[in-house]
């Protein structure tokens, strides 16, 4: 029992560490965008935008694929993506891209059914 519990004391502690990390990085990321000038700031957003796009929308990539593939980041990707919610974007990006097709198949048979 008493290992059990010192296991979960260094889970704890884990959890903790990882919070206070991600804490850290999004406060320096402000830090980041607020120092630049509104011009890249621009230009940042339209960059992201558009791969977010290519890789969610055109290619219909998994996360690991865009994040590596469309954007070029490496292993160390990951960890950011999920800090900053981008893995909740992708996964709310391609469940609605699916409900639209499942909608858009929906109305092709009755509209394929009203002809008759």
């Amino acid at each position: 029992m008493k290992d059990k519990k010192s296991l979960l004391n260094g889970l704890d502690e884990i959890r903790e560490a990882m919070q206070e990390a991600q804490k850290q990085y999004n406060s320096d990321a402000d830090k980041f965008w607020n120092e630049l000038p509104y011009e890249q700031k621009l230009m940042a957003f339209h960059s992201v935008c558009k791969r977010i796009w290519q890789g969610d929308v055109i290619d219909e990539g998994s996360y690991r694929y865009v994040l590596y593939h469309v954007f070029g980041f490496g292993m160390d990707s990951y960890a950011v993506g999920m800090g900053c919610h981008y893995m909740d974007l992708h996964n709310l990006i391609i469940t609605g891209m699916e409900h639209d097709e499942y909608i858009k198949g929906v109305k092709k048979f009755y509209d394929k059914d009203n002809t008759n």
